[in-house]
């Protein structure tokens, strides 16, 4: 089974790996996890200075969070693979698990307020109707 755990910079990733961490041991076979963050370098380009390497600094950041969650998950004796996308989010995450043919996407939900649906949306409402694979939510 191979899975994908998409990862923010936030508390509900620790919750997000434990759930995963124990799914992971419910299964006869360990799974095949790829922990996902995704940048979007154009969507802050326009508040930084000129000549910052926006990219560069928001892929380092995302491979340090994904070392500090990986760490998580080799400690529980699981391994994984790490993927950094780049671009919207719920189209890249679904994207890469169409491409890669995975089973499940484990991902988090945060409540939002009426105005922010309407606004804003959510990644995770996005993910979940436009996802080709099942999607589990952890609030």
């Amino acid at each position: 089974m191979k899975l994908a755990v998409l990862l923010a910079d936030d508390q509900l990733s620790t919750k997000i790996l434990e759930k995963t961490i124990g799914l992971c041991q419910a299964f006869a076979e360990a799974p095949e996890i790829t922990l996902i963050h995704v940048i979007n370098a154009r969507a802050i380009a326009e508040d930084v200075e000129v000549g910052a390497d926006v990219e560069g600094n928001l892929a380092f950041d995302a491979e340090k969070l994904i070392a500090e969650k990986g760490a998580v998950l080799e400690k529980a004796g699981i391994s994984y693979k790490t993927a950094i996308l780049n671009g919207f989010p719920a189209k890249e995450v679904n994207r890469y698990a169409k491409e890669k043919a995975l089973d499940m996407i484990i991902m988090g939900h945060h409540d939002l307020s009426l105005v922010q649906k309407v606004t804003i949306g959510s990644v995770a409402n996005k993910v979940v109707q436009q996802a080709e694979c099942p999607v589990l939510l952890i609030k």
